[in-house]
């Protein structure tokens, strides 16, 4: 099984797996928490996303052999609890019946030419806005989650103040890890989460206390697995709610994986769409939101990271996780913060490749970039670039440079954005 890393640098793949799983790691107790305002109880949902996480890892490092960790989704998350569960009135069974639907969707196209169509025709100049968008988007997220910015009062950001320990502690944090990285020290990025981690809670700034985990509760997990509610499965909310989860899905999907693996082929890119699904529906009934391709994985394949075995080492450590939840609290979030906004501003070089001479070339690409940032929603920055594309052609008398895919994509993102309104 394991021929195929037989020539591969097995120490960067240890510290790429490490790296993108401790950047990732809050996804454990976060997206409990999230779900939890669903009705889903965190206690039993907490173990939902460990196994998919260890699942979705293991098999997209085995069988896809590329360095990517597959886990709950954080802005689908927030799709599923505040769109379809608050908004829509949905049960949480209804919700995770409606993530199977999608991702059902998913794998049909995953299986299809469609996946193969779709990627070819997307234009090069969207595929880097969609790779520099997710580095914005993960730069505001450091910079938000090690509190050098915060929500203002009269902006929807600002910077915070100087005298806050965790902003100190991020900067101090962000100075170490740009010192180690440039000076291209092995595991730049693992070595400054650790002595970062350390020094936190010898300045006693990290509140354990907030997460509360009991591995007890593994017995009554059943409970929520396989609850899947199709009762209402004709409704006009639910066909709503499954387009719309189903659009978020497959082009995220795309676009990360296309802003994570540029150089992947197009076989491994279609294996890798295969298997990205196929975990998704599995993610339902286990108890828990739909899977994609994390942002954050970007953090290992920095750390040199390039095969599946680095997601192989993350699925064992989200494994181990389960033993070690309230160990994990003990990691502050200005430790991660520095490893996010530095892979980010990596991503946000392919701007470079983007045709600046030429404003209906770099128009979309640069809507859909900040719209991700600013937003702090991929999709819809997706949606937007995708949607305006076509427009700035039209109108630049570049029709010609349209294929009917993108038109197709355009159209389908437009009609995204009108069912939001609905939902």
């Amino acid at each position: 099984m394991f021929k195929q890393w037989k020539n591969v640098d097995v120490k960067k793949e240890l510290f790429g797996g490490l790296t993108s799983f401790f950047a990732i790691s809050y996804v454990i107790i976060v997206n409990s928490m999230i779900l939890a305002e669903a009705g889903l109880p965190p206690e039993l949902s907490v173990f939902g996303t460990i196994f998919i996480s260890v699942i979705g890892c293991l098999l997209i490092g085995l069988l896809g052999d590329v360095p990517i960790i597959l886990t709950t989704g954080m802005g689908v998350n927030s799709f599923v609890t505040y769109n379809l569960v608050k908004d829509m009135q949905m049960s949480w069974q209804e919700a995770l019946a409606i993530s199977f639907m999608a991702s059902l969707i998913c794998l049909i196209v995953a299986v299809t030419p469609i996946i193969d169509k779709m990627n070819e025709s997307i234009p090069e100049s969207l595929k880097h806005g969609i790779t520099s968008g997710i580095g914005l988007f993960l730069v505001l997220v450091g910079l938000e989650n090690g509190q050098i910015i915060v929500r203002g009062e009269e902006t929807f950001m600002e910077l915070n103040h100087f005298t806050d320990p965790n902003m100190l502690l991020t900067i101090g944090a962000l100075i170490l890890t740009l010192f180690l990285f440039l000076k291209n020290v092995q595991g730049s990025f693992f070595i400054g989460i650790i002595v970062m981690t350390i020094i936190a809670n010898l300045l006693g700034l990290v509140d354990v206390g907030q997460n509360s985990f009991s591995l007890s509760a593994i017995k009554d997990y059943p409970e929520i697995v396989g609850k899947l509610d199709f009762s209402s499965l004709f409704s006009i909310k639910f066909l709503l709610g499954t387009f719309s989860l189903s659009m978020i899905l497959i082009f995220e999907s795309v676009g990360l994986l296309n802003g994570l693996l540029p150089w992947i082929s197009k076989e491994r890119f279609k294996k890798t769409s295969i298997i990205n699904a196929g975990v998704m529906m599995l993610s339902s009934i286990l108890g828990t939101s739909p899977t994609i391709p994390a942002a954050e994985s970007s953090t290992g394949i920095q750390e040199g990271a390039k095969r599946g075995l680095s997601s192989v080492v993350a699925g064992i450590l989200f494994f181990i996780s389960i033993f070690m939840i309230p160990f994990l609290s003990y990691i502050p979030s200005s430790a991660l913060a520095p490893v996010i906004i530095i892979t980010g501003c990596l991503m946000m070089s392919n701007l470079q490749h983007i045709n600046l001479a030429d404003f209906s070339e770099w128009f979309a690409p640069f809507l859909m970039m900040v719209m991700m940032g600013f937003s702090m929603s991929i999709s819809s920055g997706l949606a937007f670039g995708f949607v305006a594309y076509p427009l700035v052609k039209i109108f630049a008398g570049k029709r010609k440079e349209l294929t009917p895919t993108v038109c197709l994509i355009s159209i389908l993102f437009l009609c995204y954005l009108v069912a939001k309104v609905w939902i």
